[in-house]
């Protein structure tokens, strides 16, 4: 089991990664830290992606779809 922790503009993301048979299970939670508003809240997401692809590659590119999420979502003071 692979666990990100990450803090990006005042919202922590977690990604749970869970390896099984043919797939990865993922698990993206985006919280706002105090202080720090959202358009619309990420919340958690469920995903499961074919083990086809390099793990590498997968964690990058949900970063910074979650980033870009994020920044198109921030409410900027």
């Amino acid at each position: 089991m692979i666990n990100l922790n990450e803090t990006y503009r005042g919202c922590r993301i977690l990604i749970e990664i869970c390896g099984q048979a043919e797939t990865w299970a993922i698990t993206i939670s985006v919280n706002p830290l105090d202080g720090v508003e959202l358009i619309e809240p990420l919340g958690s997401r469920n995903m499961k992606l074919p083990k086809s692809e390099p793990l590498d590659l997968i964690v990058r590119e949900l970063l910074r779809e979650i980033r870009l999420a994020i920044d198109s979502d921030i409410v900027d003071p």
